[in-house]
This record gives structure tokens, C-alpha cells and sequence, in this order.
């Protein structure tokens, strides 16, 4: 089961399951009773629901804070000839429902004697997803997901929003992304309290803002009107407010008073995460008198008012503030960081320490390496994932929040971020029960994809990144050097013979990993199937032009013939990869999307 449960133990005796019979329930937990009959019945069983007495009855839901006294707790029990769920509430017993859809799955059908008591590490385990680089979900693909989650025991979603919400007075920012709308995130909303999960409000509010700030309109408020450069040598255009502009702040409130009313949650993310030009432009004196900590510090605060104004928590990125230690202590109290790193060896423990000794509450924020990689990274995903939860239960973090990234036009598919999302629910609900990988595999097959072997396939996959000798951080070589192949010719020799021999192996793999998935592809995992075959030939293409670079040296002297096969294959791809998208997404960034990808073709 995923999670995996904290105690199972066998009971003597046998159970059989009935054709049909009762569910009792009180009132208050009719929702609950009314999944498990949906639950039944896909199984072709026929049960009713009553509320007046249990006699007779094969389940029962109750709740009982005196046998169950954590709140997400849950206590399953299948005895003689009932089944009970125990709980201290709804959730409890929502949990419970999602731990015995599982058990039939595994069973196929059918129930042993069991006893089974379970409770979650973390109080707060959340994901989020990035809608703000070119890739925007349809409502379906956002509300299957949601199902998903709230099967994993996930409770906390966010969607990461620079540009992407409806904003009434913002149009020209937004049109041509096909954004979430006011009744869409009211509609999300219900859809994810009636699963137990709170849909966290996610606006970028300091750095971030370049989809705002490009626009004549915004300039006025930005850092650096005419751009800057990045740490890593990129020309930006202007990309962070500038807290020396008095009205950056009233911005920033009038974007939440609109957004924030259609959120439940008692929390939002603020972001203001990576401000990299802070200091370069308008705020350059301010950071000289007073320091760039102080004046950062000094925004973040005014953040906080608002929020607390609107009576929500304030969620942070916590990157800026721990490189000024000595400021973190002057953060308010009730404000959660959120503390993120996304390599294997991150220093979590320190950073963890660093908070908690601060007397701050955070969350721990690993990634699932999907991005920058087309088919993951996914044992580095494992061991951050793994260093971040681990760390996080021994300095008592509030919760995690595992994030998924779509930098770079957001080409990597949904299904590429399955193994990760799996992984830490279940260890952030046990953090004891540290799954193998080939657990991890079996778990999926059965509870996610639905067929063995399709994890083993996109395992292969996302584990081909380490055969090479050079690794980047937060990247995959075949990933920069397809997107960004100017800079990959100026960087040929750090790839040796034995590499280009790698490359070769690995070809055949994705080839004999490809052929496989189409064996397994069927009905209902056709778009996760389809989806890992295509970014797998994204990756076969990057492998074709590192092969091409080597040989050749130049892309102009690529032979005619071998450059126009190339070519081909590349835009047939990229086809199949529009008519995938669209499957599952809206068309606004589609686009973008597509010429940040192609940026290859348009050099010769």
C-alpha cells in the first residue's frame, strides 16, 4: 500500500466479502459512506447506506476520538464478518476509505482477517505544480490529479502562478496563457476540500515577475527596467519589483485582494523566492545604506502585512533570508519558510537546523528532478526527496512540499514526476518505512499505472542521465544540450570517447525501453504511456545531436543528408508532442513552448 501502513497485523480466521449488504453511517460521515459504496461497486458489489443502527451491517464507519486520537488517524479492522473504520474524524476516515481501496486492489477483490493502525509523520504533506512556464492543465488533467494525490494522503496542492490567474484589470499579461479563471479555482477548490486537501493560494509576489514587468505598463515597478544579467552570465529582462518603489507593495495587495477570496486555505505562498537583480537597479542605494538582507527582509515584512490582513499564514521561500542567518531570528513567528534544494546531497540538516533554532516553522521542499531532464533525474529525486523528509522529521519541520518545476517551456509530461510523487508520500507519511526501489516500482505498477512492468521502463529512463562522465546540478547534459546547443558547442570536450560509447548504449535502451511501452500501452494508461515514449525520444534526440556535435564539430558541417533525417524526425516529434499537450492542457504557451524547444532547427 502506498503509503505504507505504520502497523499491520493478520488476524486468525477468514473473511469473506458479501455480494451486497449495508454501510452504516452517521450523518456526518455520509460523504465518506457513500465513496466507499461508488468503491464497492466498481467491484460489482451492491451496497446501501443506513444510519440508524449497525446490526446486521458489513461496514461500519465511526468516529471515536477515544480509540483514535490523532486527528488523520485511522484504525481498519476486518474481523468475522464486519468491517470497521475508525477514526477521530472525517479525514481519518477518508484516509481509512483510501488504505482499503488499496487492500482490495492488491487482493484483487477479496479481504483477509487484518488489523491495521496507521497515523502520518508529517501533519502537512503537499504538492505543488508549476502552471507558469507555457504549461497550463485543463481542468480534468488538474482534477484527476487531485484524485491521485488525495489517494497518496497528499492534503496540502498548490499551483505555482507568476502570470497565470485571470487577474480583472491584467489582461494583457495573461491573455495569451490560457489561465486559471476566478470560477475555475472556485470549482478546484470544492473539488479538493471534498478530498481532504487544501489548495494553497501560489503567487509570486517579489522576484519571478518577468511575465509582468516585459509590459510598458509594469515597468515602472521593476528592479531593473532594462534587465540585467543572472549569476550564470543569461541577459534577463526586468525581473524582480523593486522594493524602493513605494507602490511595488500596493501591487502586490490589489493582485491578493482579488485572488485570495477564492482560496479556503488558511495559507498562502507568497514566493519571493530568487531575486537576483535585487540591488542592481532601483534599490541599489537603499541595499548600500541599509544592506540587501535588511531591505529584503524589510519587503518580505510588508508581504506579511498584507497577508495577515487578509488573516492568512504567510508561506516564504526560504532561499534569500538563510543567506543572512542573523535576520532569520527577526521573522515573525507564525510565518512558515519554506526551505527547498533540489540535488541528492542538499544541506538540509543545516539549513533545517538553522530555522528551527530560530524558533521559525518550516516545511522541508524537495523536488521531483522532472525538469531541465525530459525523463527525470530520478535517483538523484529519490535521495533529495530522501535527505529533505529525513531531515525534516528530526528538526520537526511542519510539513513538506514536494515541488514540480517546468522550467525551460515545461516539456517533460506529467507521467515523468509519477515515481517521485509516489515516493514522498509514502515516506512523508512513514518516515520509517524507507521504500527500495524496486518497491517503489511494484507499488506504482499496481496503484498508479495500473500494469507491470511501465515504473521498471521509466525507471530505465530516468536513471540514464548518470551513465555520463559530467553531471550538472539541477539538469541533465542531454536536456542543455538539445535546448541550449550554442552553449553546448562551446563546451564539446567536456565530453570524452567513453561517453560518446555511452551515448550509443543508451540509444539502444531507449529504442528496446520504447518498443516495450507500446506493449503495455492500453486504454487506460494510454496517456502516461504516451507520454513517457515522447519526452524518451526527446531524449534520443538530444543523444543524436551530441553523436552529430562530436562527430562534426560544427552544425554547418553536418552532412546535408544526416541534418535533413534529423530535421524530420524533430518536427514529426514535435507534432506528436503538440497533439499530446493538448490532450491534457490548455493551448495558451503551447507555443512558446514549442520555440524554446526547436531552438536547434532555426541554426542552420
Amino acid at each position: 500500500m502506498i503509503p505504507v501502513v505504520k502497523r499491520f497485523t493478520k488476524l486468525q480466521g477468514v473473511f469473506h466479502l458479501p455480494e451486497s449488504g449495508k454501510i452504516f453511517s452517521r450523518i456526518e460521515s455520509f460523504k465518506i459512506a457513500r465513496m466507499l459504496k461508488q468503491e464497492l461497486s466498481s467491484w460489482g458489489k451492491d451496497f446501501s447506506i443506513v444510519a440508524h443502527s449497525s446490526n446486521g451491517s458489513t461496514f461500519e464507519l465511526l468516529l471515536d476520538e477515544n480509540l483514535v486520537n490523532h486527528p488523520q488517524g485511522y484504525r481498519i479492522v476486518v474481523q468475522g464478518s464486519k468491517v470497521s473504520f475508525v477514526a477521530a474524524t472525517n479525514q481519518g476516515l477518508f484516509y481509512a476509505l483510501q488504505t482499503f481501496k488499496q487492500l482490495l486492489r492488491e487482493r484483487n477483490g477479496t479481504l483477509e482477517p487484518v488489523l491495521i493502525e496507521d497515523e502520518p509523520d508529517f501533519e502537512n504533506r503537499a504538492f505543488m505544480l508549476d502552471i507558469s512556464r507555457d504549461r497550463v492543465p485543463k481542468m480534468d488533467t488538474l482534477k484527476k490529479l487531485v484524485d491521485l494525490l488525495s489517494e497518496l494522503k497528499y492534503n496540502q496542492f498548490q499551483l505555482y502562478m507568476e502570470h497565470t490567474f485571470a487577474y480583472a484589470k491584467h489582461e494583457k499579461v495573461w491573455k495569451d496563457y490560457s489561465p486559471l479563471t476566478h470560477e475555475e479555482i472556485l470549482e478546484l477548490d470544492e473539488y479538493c476540500r471534498e478530498r481532504f486537501v487544501e489548495l494553497v493560494p501560489n503567487q509570486n509576489s517579489f522576484g519571478h515577475l518577468e511575465k509582468w514587468l516585459v509590459h510598458d505598463e509594469y515597468k515602472h515597478l521593476a528592479e531593473c527596467p532594462d534587465g540585467f544579467v543572472f549569476p550564470w552570465g543569461i541577459p534577463s529582462g526586468p525581473f524582480s519589483l523593486s522594493p524602493a518603489v513605494e507602490e511595488s507593495l500596493k501591487f502586490v495587495e490589489s493582485l491578493l485582494e482579488e485572488l485570495l477570496p477564492h482560496f479556503s486555505s488558511t495559507k498562502v505562498n507568497v514566493g519571493a523566492d530568487e531575486t537576483f537583480d535585487l540591488g542592481l537597479g532601483r534599490s541599489k542605494e537603499l541595499c548600500e545604506r541599509l544592506g540587501k538582507g535588511r531591505v529584503y527582509l524589510n519587503f518580505l515584512l510588508g508581504l506579511y502585512r498584507i497577508v495577515k490582513r487578509h488573516g492568512k499564514t504567510m508561506m516564504f521561500w526560504g532561499d534569500i533570508i538563510k543567506n543572512y542567518p542573523e535576520l532569520v531570528g527577526e521573522l515573525p513567528k507564525d510565518v512558515i519558510a519554506l526551505l527547498w534544494g533540489y540535488e541528492e546531497d542538499h544541506p538540509y540538516e543545516s539549513e533545517c537546523e538553522l530555522f528551527a533554532s530560530k524558533g521559525v516553522s518550516f516545511y522541508v521542499c524537495p523536488g521531483t528532478s522532472s525538469w531541465n531532464s525530459f525523463v527525470g533525474r530520478l535517483d538523484n529525486a529519490l535521495g533529495n526527496i530522501r535527505n529533505a523528509i529525513q531531515n525534516g522529521k528530526k528538526f520537526n519541520a511542519l510539513g513538506f512540499l514536494l515541488t514540480d518545476w517546468g522550467d525551460n517551456g515545461h516539456p517533460q509530461h506529467l507521467a515523468i514526476s509519477i515515481l517521485p510523487i509516489v515516493y514522498a508520500a509514502s515516506l512523508g507519511w512513514n518516515v520509517s518505512m524507507d521504500l527500495s526501489t524496486e518497491e517503489l516500482l511494484k507499488l506504482t505498477d499496481i496503484h498508479v499505472f495500473g500494469i507491470d512492468p511501465l515504473s521498471e521502463k521509466l525507471c530505465i529512463l530516468g536513471n540514464l542521465y548518470k551513465k555520463l562522465s559530467v553531471q550538472l546540478p539541477n539538469a541533465s547534459v542531454y536536456f542543455t544540450a538539445l535546448m541550449f546547443p550554442e552553449r553546448f558547442l562551446e563546451n564539446l570536450d567536456a565530453l570524452n570517447e567513453k561517453d560518446v560509447e555511452t551515448i550509443r548504449e543508451s540509444l539502444e535502451q531507449i529504442e528496446n525501453v520504447c518498443r516495450e511501452l507500446f506493449k503495455l500501452r492500453n486504454e487506460s494508461n494510454r496517456i502516461f504511456v504516451d507520454g513517457i515514449v515522447n519526452n524518451a525520444e526527446m531524449l534520443r534526440l538530444a543523444m543524436e545531436w551530441i553523436l552529430m556535435a562530436k562527430r562534426f564539430g560544427r552544425i554547418d558541417r553536418i552532412d546535408e543528408s544526416i541534418w535533413k533525417d534529423f530535421t524530420n524526425r524533430f518536427t514529426r516529434l514535435i507534432e506528436e508532442y503538440k497533439n499530446l499537450w493538448l490532450e491534457s492542457n490548455r493551448p495558451g504557451g503551447l507555443s512558446q513552448s514549442v520555440e524554446k524547444l526547436t531552438r536547434l532547427l532555426k541554426l542552420r
